[in-house]
């Protein structure tokens, strides 16, 4: 019995330990991470974030699916310069799901996010405006 309570007080410092380092990086993390929030489409909330470094800039864009009559949604950041450009997008399919994705980009002069909602056979229910985040 007594055996039965170490093994559980053991893996419980162990886990609070684990916790204790999982955390560390979001209280290390640098404070010119900027947000933004990508104009929505009826069912759909979209967001984003990036971060200059150095040479790069790494985007990250996300897209919720709010109400059930909507099937899916897309978000797209397009990162480009005067000669390139480089797009990540996110997709998310069925109400209350999210999806993001990140990119790291070299193309760092402009930023441009956009968003649509669809329908159930793949057609485009509304496409929101786009949004020039730099």
């Amino acid at each position: 019995m007594f055996r039965r309570i170490a093994t559980v007080a053991g893996a419980a410092v162990v886990s609070g330990a684990m916790i204790a380092l999982t955390t560390l990086p979001a209280v290390a993390a640098p404070d010119n991470v900027h947000t933004f929030a990508i104009p929505g489409v009826h069912g759909i909330s979209a967001w984003g974030n990036y971060l200059r470094t150095g040479p790069t800039v790494r985007i990250t864009v996300c897209v919720k699916d709010t109400a059930h009559d909507v099937y899916g949604g897309a978000a797209a950041g397009v990162a480009y310069d005067a000669r390139h450009h480089q797009a990540v997008t996110a997709i998310t399919i069925g109400y209350g799901h999210t999806g993001c994705q990140t990119m790291t980009s070299r193309y760092t002069a402009h930023l441009v996010v956009d968003t649509l909602s669809g329908w159930r056979d793949g057609k485009v229910r509304q496409a929101g405006p786009a949004r020039q985040v730099y």
